[in-house]
């Protein structure tokens, strides 16, 4: 599963209330923005692109996914794997999955200002494979 232009929705609010660094350092790299063709845009909501610190933020904010799902379904087998924005969860059956994991972590991410990537996101028979 693949979150939605992700680093372009991140909370900022979210953010500061709940990564565990300094806040005058992170509200100041959120309000950074960037610089296209000599000019500055300012970021308002999301986070400013090309260096290691929005991977990391988006991985510290996906931090608590796998215990929600594992906190309904942990006499089930589903499993969770993540890597920065993106991540796998295998479970035993695709209605488990559609019914039960996919709204927890739809409801998850919306209290972050994010949602999954419909286009990227697959639930496919782990025999015919998926990219990661």
């Amino acid at each position: 599963m693949t979150l939605k232009a992700d680093f372009d929705n991140i909370s900022h609010e979210w953010i500061l209330s709940h990564i565990p660094m300094n806040k005058g350092i992170l509200r100041k790299w959120l309000k950074s923005g960037y610089i296209e063709t000599g000019k500055l845009f300012p970021t308002d909501l999301g986070s400013p692109q090309g260096s290691s610190i929005p991977p990391t933020i988006c991985n510290m904010v996906l931090d608590g996914l796998e215990i929600q799902i594992k906190k309904k379904y942990h006499k089930t087998k589903v499993n969770f794997v993540r890597y920065a924005d993106d991540f796998i969860v295998t479970g035993e059956s695709r209605e488990l999955l559609e019914n039960g994991v996919l709204p927890i972590i739809r409801e998850f991410l919306s209290e972050r200002g994010l949602e999954l990537s419909e286009e990227r996101t697959v639930i496919t028979h782990i025999e015919d494979g998926f990219d990661f």
